[in-house]
């Protein structure tokens, strides 16, 4: 028994009476007695009497019976991958359990459903999937422009397919486009019996990577470079790892889809890798130089509000700023200042001078290009561009940010952050009003950050479709590759680029990484050493890395040690 309490990570033994008996399965949701009060738990092995004696932690006689039987809980099958969840992200198994768990434990009797004469696809997309799944599985690299849901439906041929996406609004939107097509499907947690009962594609988000699928056939995760997969929750898990693991352990192939492969996939399928080069890629990109702009650190340019003044088409402008920017502009030579060693943006400190906040060093009062000492800090942010473009353009401009509700009906402009990609279906013009902002962040994985936007973006648009990147720095080796004519090919070459980058410096997927914090009112007080791991301060946190996973995992057991349930641990961060 795994106890639902939050701090108690052991197993207890516990008696099943005969009244239980037969009733209970792994996996089953119970209720029992612990420490004088009643709690609920996950039922994890169960063994027969004259089994039971060389496993027992106390004598067979002292044993507490179990008080009553819930319900579903985890599928019987995931019980031992949940345990893998648990270790890999040092994590407690009591929250993997949680994570994997029907959402409601009474299960109701569902008939199985299957389409009888499905209408699959033909093009080049199923065509590489289907390949890659006959060879075990990898990476099929699809364009923003073409359907990844075509690998899904596929792949149904073999049978029952789970399919991963990275926002439930994706998943419900994929399975009305494969129910047109004859498909039965179930989207979960919504229709979770529907799952358990057979149907021909189980879809969801994240969570859906632990979700019953009847007699499984293959697993497909749709975006794997989208962060959207990594849970932030502890333990904070990635579905793209659970979805290999599960597969590996079902001996079923996993497919993993993506416009932009993530530096991890890109090396562990290096030799698994199908890229579809035939039908739509993507959409017409054009990077604007800023600097070309006449009033010095507006963000309105000729291709901006030639896209807002458009009638009779749909403008979505991008600014990942709601309040002060770090953007820091040379009035003399308009150059954006960065850091020379890193290429973070550089801010100013309350003498004026320029630092560099990932080097930690001063960079002196002078353009770093120029030498000149006169500088402008533009701070608009989404309000501000929003007022600025209602006056140019004298048409009404829907602002959206992830607090927004989404109370409107209509409208044909749209300006806020990333959150827009979100929000609005589909577009004609995607602007991303000042991409220096999120290129210049202060972290090593800002481009990816900001090449899955685009994508994000591309997929929008569509082919007949337009992305404008807005820069003051349009010799950035992504804005570049993003410029070409053959965008996919050129990516691909940034991609071997940034991977070889990330070996020469030993950074993931060369390395393993944790960040951990402690609880409020609580501090490291020194870095602690440990053998063969690298200690860094990130603020109030630390950040641990090492060649092997198991160095970390003895790193952050002795670091348990010390500080007990106030220690946060956040495995693998999509952000450092």
């Amino acid at each position: 028994m795994v106890p639902d309490v939050s701090g108690i990570d052991k197993i207890f033994d516990y008696l099943v009476p005969e009244s239980l008996a037969g009733r209970i399965q792994v996996g089953h949701r119970v209720r029992i007695n612990l420490n004088g009060r009643r709690v609920g738990g996950w039922v994890v092995s169960l063994l027969a009497s004259e089994d039971a004696a060389e496993h027992l932690t106390v004598p067979f006689e002292r044993l507490v019976p179990i008080v009553s039987v819930s319900g579903h809980g985890v599928e019987q099958e995931l019980v031992s991958l949940t345990r893998w969840m648990a270790d890999e992200f040092f994590g407690s198994w009591r929250a993997t359990l949680s994570r994997a768990s029907a959402p409601h434990v009474r299960a109701h009797n569902v008939h199985a459903r299957h389409g009888s004469s499905p209408s699959l696809p033909t093009d080049s997309v199923a065509t590489h999937a289907v390949q890659l799944a006959n060879a075990g599985g990898g990476l099929l690299v699809v364009p923003p422009c073409a359907s990844a849901l075509n690998a899904v439906a596929s792949l149904t041929a073999r049978g029952p397919v789970l399919a991963v996406c990275p926002t439930q609004r994706m998943a419900v939107l994929g399975a009305a486009a494969l129910r047109r097509r004859g498909l039965t499907t179930a989207v979960v947690d919504d229709e979770w019996d529907n799952a358990r009962a057979g149907v021909d594609v189980v879809i969801g988000a994240r969570s859906a990577v632990l979700a019953p699928c009847a007699n499984l056939s293959a697993i497909v995760v749709i975006d794997e470079h989208d962060e959207l997969h990594h849970d932030e929750r502890a333990p904070t898990w990635n579905a793209v790892s659970v979805a290999q693991e599960r597969a590996r352990r079902a001996g079923v192939p996993c497919v993993l889809t993506t416009a932009t492969p993530s530096a991890e996939s890109s090396v562990l399928f290096e030799h698994a890798v199908e890229r579809v080069a035939e039908g739509p890629q993507w959409p017409r990109i054009v990077i604007e130089n800023l600097d070309a702009v006449p009033v010095a650190g507006s963000l309105l340019s000729s291709q901006l509000l030639t896209a807002v003044s458009s009638q009779g088409s749909t403008t979505v402008c991008v600014l990942n700023t709601k309040g002060k920017a770090r953007l820091i502009v040379c009035k003399s030579c308009r150059e954006v200042q960065k850091c020379s060693q890193c290429s973070s943006l550089l801010s100013q400190d309350d003498q004026g001078a320029l630092t560099c906040s990932r080097c930690d060093e001063s960079k002196g009062s002078v353009c770093q290009s120029c030498g000149r000492t006169s500088f402008t800090v533009p701070r608009g942010g989404v309000s501000q561009l929003v007022s600025q473009l209602e006056k140019s353009t004298q048409r009404s401009i829907i602002e959206v940010t992830a607090e927004s509700d989404d109370n409107w009906t209509t409208g044909s402009v749209f300006v806020g952050t990333e959150a827009v990609l979100f929000r609005v279906p589909q577009a004609n013009t995607v602007v991303f009003a000042d991409i220096d902002r999120d290129l210049g962040a202060p972290r090593i994985t800002a481009q990816r950050e900001v090449l899955s936007l685009i994508a994000r973006a591309s997929r929008l648009v569509g082919t007949n479709g337009t992305v404008v990147v807005q820069t003051r720095s349009p010799g950035h080796p992504l804005l570049v590759a993003l410029g070409q004519h053959d965008v996919s090919e050129a990516l691909h070459a940034w991609n071997e680029a940034d991977v070889a980058q990330r070996r020469a410096f030993t950074l993931p997927p060369y390395a393993v990484m944790a960040h951990v914090s402690l609880a409020e009112s609580h501090s490291f007080s020194a870095l602690p050493t440990f053998d063969d791991v690298h200690v860094a301060r990130d603020g109030e946190a630390l950040i641990l890395r090492a060649s092997s996973r198991d160095q970390v995992r003895h790193a952050v057991q002795m670091l348990r040690e010390t500080y007990g349930t106030a220690l946060r641990v956040h495995a693998d961060p999509t952000r450092y």
